[in-house]
């Protein structure tokens, strides 16, 4: 059973009425979500406690990936002395301290 599908993320995002593209965007997120976490676990197999803290954890991960569909490139922040940064995040921001806590090592 997936941790987080694309239906789940565009309820979570509340996208009431989704059109093909945020279907698909939704579904590659939640593949991206699905993909990392089992890079991650590397075969380790979680608990049943894990897998819900998981499952909430790779929802708002979901999340957080589907609206960074408006900012692709993190946000973009210039200095007083005209300095650009861009503020990004890892995809498994809520997930990590999980997979950590299954394996120590892990990512």
């Amino acid at each position: 059973m997936p941790y987080v599908t694309g239906p789940d993320i565009l309820t979570h995002v509340k996208k009431l009425d989704p059109d093909t593209e945020d279907d698909a965007w939704a579904a590659s997120c939640a593949d991206a979500i699905e993909a990392a976490i089992t890079d991650r676990l590397d075969g380790v197999t979680p608990s049943a406690t894990q897998i819900d803290r998981l499952e909430v954890a790779a929802l708002q991960d979901g999340a957080a990936c589907y609206v960074s569909r408006k900012a692709p490139h993190g946000v973009l922040a210039v200095g007083p002395d005209g300095d650009v940064v861009r503020l990004g995040r890892e995809l498994l921001r809520e997930c990590d301290p999980i997979l950590y806590a299954i394996a120590p090592g892990i990512g």
